[in-house]
């Protein structure tokens, strides 16, 4: 047996959490599109005054203290739900997500027998807690689709160890069951000095897991925004040709270099306007990814220009993945202003073993310039005999 003194622990719990709370207030301020830090500094500030009501707690039921100070520490689990889904854009669930904290206070308020236990008590909110726990791991772990931030699995494995240390006060409260009271002078088993302890650190270190859930997400988003065409989505030309290299030099130059360009894009903004032009590009992106096999490379590198490699891809392949996105754009029609327009667009294909990111692209310009030369609205194939022919 050993004693603790349960208010303050509640006092330094509060201080923390206010903090805390404090500064995902300031963030949430300077990024008012990030709810989900309005939602975490809401799950320290509840869990902060349901710990300052807990403080006061004394032998006694009280709903005060009992009732309200418990529910409002697990409206903070709650909160901390609500804003992990926000922060990786899934739907809210929030009737849901407070099934826990109105479900403490009926059961304590309105069953005396269970108010007036604590060890009964203790199980079912140690049930609570570890239910809310392991939901909040869960979500940190379902990784956000195309995106890899570096602590979420530890973050989960932290919230995932917090429940499950919660769930052990259960048989050890029937052990060795805690004696109700936060004075001094009430001596504690050891186990519930450890695990209020645990509680403590838990407080910091998961404080200290959303802060760097979030740098990690910016940090993400800077790169993302730093290799992405704003317009389509798809690679930008820095982006393509760092992964060209990359999946050249992994796959020895196997595969198919597709160089693509729209035709008569220009006379599409002169006659019909910008947003008339920005429409069929982002049209033609989606057509891209849409078409593209798994594992390629696609991009627009600029203006109307696009590009795909298609890793070990040979050029009967490549040649009938060029004519079908030229068969399928062909068939598109796009509404304008003053009726509808079609697009076609011109193709240039360069394949070979063991051939470096520069020379695939020198290649497929070339078979690009002869598609061009050759009436548009084709798709050539680079082979020392079809650029050996006069244009």
């Amino acid at each position: 047996m050993t004693a603790i003194h349960l208010p303050t622990i509640m006092l330094g719990s509060f201080a923390a959490l206010l903090v805390f709370s404090v500064f995902f207030a300031l963030d949430w301020v300077r990024d008012r599109h990030r709810f989900e830090l309005l939602m975490w500094s809401m799950s320290f500030f509840s869990a902060a005054i349901g710990f300052i009501l807990l403080a006061q707690r004394t032998g006694s039921y009280s709903f005060l203290t009992i009732s309200l100070g418990n529910s409002l520490a697990l409206s903070g689990l709650a909160f901390v739900w609500v804003g992990l889904r926000l922060f990786d854009g899934r739907r809210l669930h929030i009737a849901a997500a407070f099934v826990g904290p109105m479900l403490w206070i009926v059961l304590t308020a309105g069953f005396a027998e269970i108010g007036n236990s604590v060890n009964i008590r203790l199980c079912i909110y140690s049930i609570l807690v570890a239910v809310y726990s392991m939901l909040i791991a869960w979500e940190v772990w379902r990784d956000k689709v195309g995106e890899t931030l570096p602590s979420r699995l530890v973050v989960a494995i932290w919230f995932f160890l917090h429940g499950a240390i919660y769930l052990l006060r259960i048989p050890f409260s029937f052990v060795w069951p805690v004696v109700a009271g936060g004075d001094t002078r009430v001596l504690q088993p050891f186990w519930y000095s450890i695990i209020t302890f645990e509680l403590f650190v838990h407080i910091i270190v998961g404080g200290f897991s959303f802060f760097v859930l979030m740098k990690e997400r910016m940090q993400w988003e800077h790169k993302q925004a730093a290799e992405t065409d704003a317009l389509t989505g798809l690679a930008n030309r820095r982006a393509f040709f760092s992964r060209l290299d990359r999946l050249t030099s992994e796959d020895l130059g196997r595969g198919a270099l597709l160089y693509m360009d729209l035709d008569h894009f220009k006379r599409i903004n002169d006659q019909h306007g910008h947003a008339a032009g920005d429409m069929v590009l982002s049209s033609f992106s989606a057509l891209l990814s849409r078409e593209a096999p798994e594992g390629c490379a696609v991009s627009r590198l600029g203006g109307e220009e696009f590009a795909a490699f298609l890793p070990n891809t040979g050029e009967v392949d490549a040649l009938a993945f060029g004519n079908r996105l030229r068969w399928v754009l062909g068939q598109a029609r796009f509404k304008v202003d003053d009726g509808e327009i079609s697009v076609s667009v011109s193709i240039g294909i360069a394949s070979g073993c063991a051939l470096t990111s520069d020379e695939l692209l020198k290649r497929a310009d070339r078979a690009l310039y002869r598609s061009k030369a050759g009436g548009r609205d084709r798709v050539t194939l680079w082979t020392p005999e079809a650029m050996a022919l006069p244009a």
